[in-house]
């Protein structure tokens, strides 16, 4: 599948990745990714979405595990932050101070 405009690149997702150590930034579980090892399954967030006007740059990059991905950054249930169940549009207006285990650059 070819890029899409907003994906972050290569760099990018390793950088924010290496700079958390390895780990989710929302619960602290080390995740799986192109250049880390963990049992969990590893999702680049944007904190603003592209779609939205986020950039794609590393200030904007946060990775989470693919359950926190869905849940509090898109709010699918149970958090019941969006009604319509959420989707990779939605906008949750998260920041650093919102994921306990983000680290700085």
């Amino acid at each position: 599948m070819a890029p899409r405009p907003y994906d972050f690149s290569d760099e990018t997702k390793k950088a924010a990745i290496e700079r958390q150590g390895g780990v989710c930034a929302w619960c602290g579980e080390e995740i799986s990714t192109d250049w880390s090892d963990g049992p969990y399954d590893g999702v680049a967030h944007h904190l603003k979405p592209g779609i939205h006007g986020g950039r794609n740059d590393l200030d904007n990059c946060v990775y989470v595990c693919r359950a926190h991905h869905m849940h509090p950054c898109h709010g699918m249930a149970p958090y019941g932050i969006d009604p319509q169940g959420g989707s990779s549009d939605t906008w949750v207006r998260l920041s650093r101070s919102d994921f306990q285990y983000w680290k700085k650059s």
